[in-house]
């Protein structure tokens, strides 16, 4: 399995098991066969490798297409098995064109997945997607489209194109029968939906015809709902079901749902918060404990049970073992806090804590370092890393493989290019070039020279030196790199993105971390930011949210604060709900701050919305990308009276 695969989201992972047993189970049908050996019977999942293998032997001595039809299911039975190197060999000798449409189907579905299995995932959205199977729908059986349908949607919803994936899971819960695909379509329907902004769902409902995507939109709405208790997602969602009592996920509910009971049973009463609210951090702490008290605050307006909360100063002389005691001592059954990385690492050393602790920040930078198995500690902040490592898996999954980086030589720039890198090059990318900048850059200079500029100008000079004909002079930018990423704050993204285009490179994509976006929207000045792709965090777009209004009119926090505020006020909706994290991995609760999870190790980690650069505005994504070609480098061009360097 390769590196992406075993890290991916649990769409990614779906791929490798989508019902291929029914597909498996539809090649049992055989055409008559000029030989007396039978094939090997695979719905009842008992085939082995060596079935598989005598499968492939003797389809060398039949005619096509039988000789194609035995290939494929060969390939099925490996691919169940895992065997991909062998399922793979099989399939490419297959000769598509001797297939039937029904066995086509079954062809791109196998395929499809073994390519999606090796990261090809728009060669195998090519396969899924192929013009000769639009026609073909109507006459495919169900256990054999319904696979398809699946791998298609997931491969949109991996590529980022969330508005051709919603539209896949309606077609499959229309076909859909058993109570286990409603299920799992529903689940993923869930979690495609739940990628959108508030603001989007918002939107969508009220624009829908279709009844059944208005109900899933106005569902939706209760798993981004940021602002809610536990108590309150409940009562909301038995308000939705007595209005949608024949809807699909009224009767089959997705899981984040159906957990939420058990949730609310096991909601500690007594919180104490552990922040520094004197000292150097101070300012930092008081925009968190804000935040928290403004999430408090809306969920007791809002008529929600709500513990009892008590804060703790954690920014003065008193030892902070003595601080973490007393909130014990109090009666607190969770805690939030610290947030000093020493503090948290003083926790991460300490053997076993007395309550679970949700800590708001990381004892250590890495993605392996500072873990915890045991579940009394949970890290959770605001790190680059995460947006980092985010930036790569989307890049590298739009089929990118050769990365420029531009990163500040601010701390938190330096952080995001080394975890940039780290996953970059885990997933099979390279690194072409790496360039540092500082606030008083010559950005010009920079950009020409990353891009070797001065080279391309150095061999037109040689060569008008060398010829008496007059030449057209046309610089070529370097050729190995196909994509661009920037750890960038806006004033340094404003003058770096005129220049990638002014030095022949605004054919490539640009990806940048949230730092790109001030939080202030300025279209005359933000228009030479156009196009950039970068993490935007949620609280961006949910101008609806009743806690980001409140935090706004009591504090009208200036934008380096406003993702502190949103850390706080996820924290509070976060802490009842790490039971669920930590029973379905799978599961996320989509705050502010991003759709959170959780890992085996006991870190948070954040996937934010992606969000681009238009007309001087971000806006989410919610279509494809355009695929851009691979870079080609060819040191020199000569075409009639004009050259290229």
């Amino acid at each position: 399995m390769s590196a992406l695969s075993r890290r991916a989201t649990p769409i990614i992972t779906r791929l490798a098991a989508s019902a291929l047993a029914l597909a498996l189970a539809a090649c049992q049908t055989q055409t008559p066969r000029p030989d007396a050996s039978q094939p090997v019977q695979t719905g009842s999942g008992t085939a082995s490798r060596s079935d598989a293998v005598r499968l492939l032997h003797s389809a060398d001595a039949l005619p096509a297409p039988l000789r194609d039809q035995r290939r494929l299911q060969a390939a099925a039975i490996l691919y169940e098995l895992g065997d991909n190197a062998t399922a793979r060999e099989a399939v490419t000798q297959i000769e598509p064109e001797h297939l039937e449409d029904v066995q086509y189907a079954r062809y791109a579905k196998v395929y499809g997945s073994l390519l999606a299995a090796d990261d090809e995932f728009f060669r195998a959205l090519d396969l899924a997607t192929a013009p000769r199977l639009e026609n073909t729908w109507l006459r495919l059986p169900a256990d054999t489209a319904l696979p398809l349908r699946d791998l298609r949607a997931d491969l949109w919803g991996l590529l980022g194109d969330l508005d051709s994936a919603i539209a896949e899971r309606r077609q499959i819960a229309d076909m859909a029968t058993s109570e286990e695909d409603i299920a799992a379509n529903n689940d993923d329907f869930w979690l495609l939906l739940t990628q959108l902004p508030s603001s989007e769902l918002h939107q969508r409902a009220d624009e829908s015809i279709d009844p059944q995507m208005r109900g899933w939109y106005q569902l939706a709405l209760l798993g981004r709902d940021t602002q809610t208790d536990i108590s309150s997602q409940l009562t909301a969602l038995n308000r939705w079901r007595q209005q949608w009592p024949h809807h699909s996920a009224a009767s089959h509910p997705p899981e984040a749902l159906r957990l939420l009971e058990q949730l609310a049973s096991q909601r500690p009463d007594r919180i104490a918060v552990l922040l520094p609210l004197s000292g150097p951090l101070g300012s930092a702490g008081r925009a968190i404990r804000d935040g928290f008290m403004a999430a408090y605050y809306t969920a007791l307006d809002a008529g929600a049970p709500t513990p009892n909360v008590q804060v703790y100063d954690t920014g003065g002389e008193r030892p902070f073992e003595e601080i973490y005691q007393s909130a014990v001592d109090d009666g607190a059954q969770a805690i939030v806090g610290p947030l000093d990385k020493r503090k948290v690492a003083n926790l991460l050393a300490t053997e076993k804590l007395p309550v679970p602790t949700l800590a708001l920040n990381y004892a250590a930078d890495g993605a392996e370092d500072g873990a915890r198995l045991t579940g009394d500690l949970v890290q959770f902040g605001l790190a680059i890393e995460d947006e980092a490592r985010q930036v790569a898996r989307h890049a590298y999954r739009q089929g990118h493989r050769q990365a420029m980086i531009l990163a500040t030589d601010a701390g938190w720039g330096q952080r995001g290019e080394q975890a940039f890198r780290r996953e970059w090059e885990r997933l099979g990318g390279s690194v072409s070039v790496s360039r540092t900048f500082y606030d008083n850059s010559n950005f010009s200079k920079m950009v020409s020279e990353t891009l070797l500029i001065p080279d391309s100008k150095s061999r037109e000079s040689a060569l008008r030196r060398k010829l008496a004909a007059p030449l057209e002079f046309v610089p070529r930018r370097r050729g190995d790199v196909d994509m661009i990423v920037t750890f960038a704050q806006s004033q340094q993204a404003r003058q770096i993105n005129p220049m990638l285009t002014f030095f022949y490179a605004g054919d490539l994509p640009i990806y940048a971390t949230s730092q790109v976006f001030d939080g202030n929207i300025n279209r005359g000045r933000d228009r030479d930011m156009n196009g950039i792709h970068f993490t935007a965090l949620p609280w961006l777009f949910e101008s609806g949210n009743r806690t980001k209004q409140n935090i706004e009119r009591q504090a009208s926090p200036a934008p380096a604060f406003a993702r502190l505020y949103a850390l706080g006020a996820d924290a509070f909706r976060l802490y009842p709900r790490l039971p669920m994290l930590r029973q379905f991995p799978q599961q996320r609760v989509h705050g502010l701050t991003g759709a959170l999870s959780l890992t085996a190790d006991g870190r948070i980690v954040r996937e934010q919305i992606w969000a681009r650069i238009d007309k001087g505005a971000p806006v989410p994504v919610t279509t494809a990308e355009p695929r851009t070609p691979p870079a080609v480098d060819v040191d020199l061009e000569l075409t009639g009276n004009r050259e290229t360097f």
